[in-house]
């Protein structure tokens, strides 16, 4: 493949969606009907002005998002300059503006502190290597142990932060069983069922692991924040926890299942020295520091604050609620304040957490969620929502688990190839107006769409943990394929039961 820089797809999608985008955008604009309102001036059919400046600015986005032919972030701050200027001023720029300060990206952004510091100082590969040891040394059970770290460790942190600090781990424990079991049993060059299961394994732990908190997986906040702005419905913290970790917890053990029994089956059941290795690195990090004991207090707190928000909230002392205005978003903060402000070194400086280090946060991702939440809060305000859902009465009739399932088998395709997070930004003001359309709760589509994106597993541009460890040099992409295929089945089965089964969680 020709060389293209990493902010933005490859050079034939690049062309395409910079040729397609205005090219489709102004078709849209062309071939929307104008509005034709009744004697009560209420819009019957058509769009207004506005309306079609929005759909128009929409369809460039979308084309742009998805081909990725500027910066993800980039395209997200088009809302800015094209929906004041296309609608005349009638949708004004504190209106478009509004959404990039939506709470749940405060959240978000809350979740990069703690997870940096944690970074910073080393107390996320701490907590890895004890729940690697933890379950055991036998080659299934090395495998399992490295899933559930990652699992555990996306929880809070980025899936690609996980998978970059368990990928040398990972590699150091192929190579020692290479070393201690031979050529013959272990190849060098050949494909190998222990590094093959132990790196797919390790990546989509991080993915699967992800879904389970608000704060996991950037889909997930989005969602919420969509949701909250265009429906006033909150999902908290407390809320999405018990129902993510049910995928999470139901998915890790039979994508185990499937990886080591089924598709690559171990062929050796010991690894000598694996133990060994992984307490040897345990022994190089040394006992816990000051810094590592501070992060996890505030880790720890910010994470019952949020589990038990709605119960603190609630709790009355002389007629007053002191904790009243408890929110999510506002745990993050604070716990992020709290790490620029505890100091390691007070004399040099050095505080758990450093601007310097803050900088690196995926600062891009936050301004894509204000683009898809300013682009669907015009959806709605100028009708187009509506004009959609007119356009999809046909499916009216169709059962509503074929559309469920239909939804995330399409999210699951579509982001085997582009951007998790611009695909469910593009396609949440499309399923809120379908379940309109067909008079359904949008939850009903929204939230197994959202969850299926996080559920590509077959090819290494699908997510960042796919695609750092076929970097390693040790999966094919055939290989992958071969697995992910089968996790994909696997994840869209889970996403729609659980959705049915659990949903009264989140407010199904």
């Amino acid at each position: 493949m020709a060389e293209h820089s990493r902010d933005r797809g490859p050079w034939a999608s690049v062309a395409t969606g910079l040729i397609a985008a205005p090219i489709l955008a102004a078709l849209a604009w062309f071939l929307i009907p104008e509005a034709v309102t009744d004697a009560d001036g209420q819009v019957v059919s058509g769009l207004s002005g506005a309306g079609r400046a929005v759909a128009a600015t929409g369809v460039l986005m979308g084309v742009l998002w998805l081909t990725e032919a500027l910066p993800v972030a980039v395209t997200s701050l088009l809302p800015l300059v094209a929906i004041p200027l296309l609608t005349g001023g009638e949708i004004a720029i504190s209106q478009v503006a509004a959404p990039y300060a939506n709470p749940n990206i405060f959240l978000f952004l809350g979740g990069f502190m703690i997870a940096l510091s944690m970074q910073t100082w080393g107390l996320h590969r701490r907590m890895a290597l004890h729940i690697i040891l933890l379950v055991g040394s036998r080659p299934d059970r090395l495998v399992l142990g490295f899933m559930v770290a990652s699992a555990f460790l996306s929880m809070w942190i980025s899936n690609t932060a996980t998978t970059v600090m368990m990928l040398p781990i990972a590699l150091s424990v192929i190579d020692l069983v290479r070393q201690r079991l031979g050529p013959e049993v272990a190849p060098v060059g050949k494909p190998f069922p222990f590094a093959l299961n132990l790196l797919l394994g390790t990546a989509y732990g991080a993915s699967i692991g992800g879904v389970a908190t608000k704060i996991g997986t950037p889909p997930n906040i989005q969602m919420m924040s969509f949701v909250e702005d265009t429906y006033g419905r909150e999902i908290t913290f407390a809320q999405w926890m018990p129902f993510g970790l049910l995928l999470t917890v139901s998915f890790l053990p039979l994508a185990w299942l499937v990886l080591t029994r089924f598709v690559y089956r171990l062929q050796i059941t010991e690894v000598p020295g694996g133990a060994e290795l992984i307490r040897g690195e345990l022994r190089k990090l040394g006992p816990m520091t000051a810094p590592e004991k501070a992060v996890l207090a505030i880790f720890v707190s910010a994470a019952a604050l949020w589990t038990s928000r709605t119960w603190l909230a609630g709790i009355e002392i002389g007629g007053a609620a002191p904790l009243a205005g408890l929110t999510d978003p506002g745990i993050a903060i604070g716990a992020g304040l709290l790490l620029f402000t505890v100091p390691v070194h007070f004399r040099r400086g050095v505080f758990l957490l450093s601007w310097k280090k803050a900088l690196e946060a995926p600062w891009g991702i936050l301004l894509l969620f204000g683009g898809g939440l300013s682009l669907a809060a015009a959806v709605v305000s100028t009708g187009v929502d509506r004009f959609i859902g007119s356009l999809l009465l046909v499916l009216e009739g169709m059962p509503v688990l074929v559309l469920v399932i239909g939804a995330a088998a399409l999210l699951i395709m579509l982001t085997e190839v582009t951007s998790n997070t611009a695909t469910t930004a593009t396609f949440l003001p499309i399923l809120g107006a379908t379940a309109a359309a067909i008079n359904v709760d949008p939850l009903l589509l929204i939230v197994p769409a959202t969850l299926a994106a996080s559920c590509a597993f077959m090819m290494p541009v699908a997510t960042p943990p796919n695609a750092i460890v076929f970097g390693s040099g040790e999966i094919t992409i055939p290989q992958m394929v071969r697995a992910g295929l089968w996790l994909n089945v696997i994840g869209l089965v889970l996403v729609v039961f659980w959705v049915y089964v659990a949903g009264g969680l989140i407010g199904l």
